[in-house]
């Protein structure tokens, strides 16, 4: 414990983490520079950094001396099940060599179609008018694109009523438990996790019942179900098992409609607080079609700044297998390393106006995108999530879409910053308007 706190102070530190982590962790940094070390009592070791070099030596340059840490992994694979995104080691090694090639920007092409149907189909009853929380709007749009995705099918009503319904629930309870593991012993009494875990049997069952209808069909669907499906081990050359297909799935539905939903929400409210930007991405949107957008330069670079300020993934973490060392550092293994992007990504001497939304500052003088190695909007080195190019070419799509149809003005609220286990707004009231 620091020299001259009490127990008290430690609790009231505590409670502020806990009410806004990233406010805490900024003023940290602020305090004690750009990486400081902190204790929790199950985890003594404990580094937060937002210095980009440390960061890379965790993430890409000694990666293999870093596992996913079990602060948070364990416990969201507890509800979701053993997807990649929780496996350490040859497990995880041997999943993202398998799924992997169904995520190449060649390859997810083939979903555009699907992906720019279901923005297209939804966007037709989007609600317009003064003071509309367009975030639940685009968190269900990025659900329905996601699962349009995986099973290019028509699902009932009630059973994507079901999904989404049970996907949200578990979100929600897994990031009160994550950020309130007290409550943990109270879990019998109130028959809150047991909820949860009828909650996922329920999805998990949906998707048995549709893995089965796939096999019994000869009909060829362009979606990531197919590709799951005819996927095969390079040692084996076995197929996935259903359980670990179902598992993968889980994962997919979560990660990839809670974070895209996040920056649309977020992008949305920067834009209509920049008119300039929202002008020249009108024009950007007048000079290409849908089908082309994902390749525009200036739709990417709004995407990406509107990621620089808000990144999805706000922090991630590592454990460290053996002992390392870092500049000044030296740590023993079991060490967590809290890599925190919201401060790299706002870092005064990294970024001129940090706190500013400059699109322009991804485009080089060539007129290309500009790469930086201390941005981090999707993680970095050979854990990146899988699903980046997808993403990327989805929010391009929406926003070809939604500004084709409609123009918004802000309304004078920014929304809260709620930091969970990813980085959501809070309400984004916007004023939107149909055109014509």
């Amino acid at each position: 414990m620091p020299k001259g706190f009490t127990g008290v102070r430690t609790l009231l530190r505590s409670y502020s983490f806990l009410k806004d982590p990233i406010n805490f962790i900024s003023n940290n940094m602020r305090l004690y520079g750009n990486s400081y070390s902190a204790w929790l009592p199950q985890y003594p070791n404990f580094i937060i950094t937002q210095d980009a070099a440390f960061i890379n030596h965790v993430l890409r340059d000694n990666h293999t001396n870093y596992h996913k840490s079990p602060l948070t992994a364990d416990r969201v694979a507890e509800y979701l099940g053993n997807g990649m995104l929780f496996l350490n080691g040859e497990s995880w090694l041997k999943q993202r060599r398998l799924i992997q090639p169904g995520f190449h920007r060649e390859k997810i092409q083939g979903l555009f179609t699907i992906v720019i149907n279901a923005i297209e189909e939804y966007l037709e009853s989007f609600t317009a008018g003064d003071n509309i929380d367009v975030y639940p709007l685009l968190h269900k749009l990025a659900f329905t694109v996601v699962i349009k995705s995986l099973f290019d099918i028509d699902l009932s009503v009630e059973k994507m009523e079901l999904l989404n319904n049970n996907f949200n629930d578990i979100q929600s309870f897994v990031i009160t438990d994550v950020n309130q593991p007290f409550r943990r012993p109270f879990y019998k009494i109130t028959g809150s996790e047991k909820r949860v875990f009828k909650k996922s049997a329920a999805i998990r069952a949906v998707f048995k019942g549709i893995i089965s209808e796939r096999r019994q069909s000869s009909e060829v669907h362009d979606d990531l179900l197919d590709m799951l499906l005819n996927s095969r081990y390079e040692d084996t050359g076995l197929p996935m098992e259903d359980e670990q297909i179902v598992d993968e799935l889980m994962v997919f539905v979560t990660a990839g409609h809670e974070t895209t939903a996040n920056t649309l929400g977020w992008m949305l409210y920067l834009l209509s607080v920049n008119p300039e930007v929202m002008g020249k991405l009108t024009n950007a949107v007048a000079e290409t079609s849908i089908q082309e957008s994902h390749k525009h330069i200036y739709l990417n670079a709004v995407i990406n700044e509107a990621m620089r300020l808000y990144p999805p993934a706000w922090l991630t973490d590592r454990v460290a297998l053996q002992d390392d060392s870092f500049g000044e550092y030296k740590y023993p293994k079991g060490t967590i390393i809290i890599s925190f992007f919201y401060g790299t990504h706002r870092h005064k001497q990294q970024w001129k106006n940090p706190d500013s939304f400059m699109p322009e500052r991804f485009i080089d003088e060539t007129g290309k995108l500009k790469k930086y190695k201390n941005y981090f909007p999707f993680g970095a080195g050979p854990r990146m999530c899988i699903g980046n190019n997808f993403a990327l070419a989805e929010m391009t799509f929406f926003l070809h879409a939604f500004f084709s149809r409609f123009t918004i003005q802000p309304t004078g609220q920014a929304p809260a910053l709620k930091a969970l286990l990813t980085l959501r707004p809070g309400k984004v009231l916007l004023n939107v308007r149909k055109k014509g």
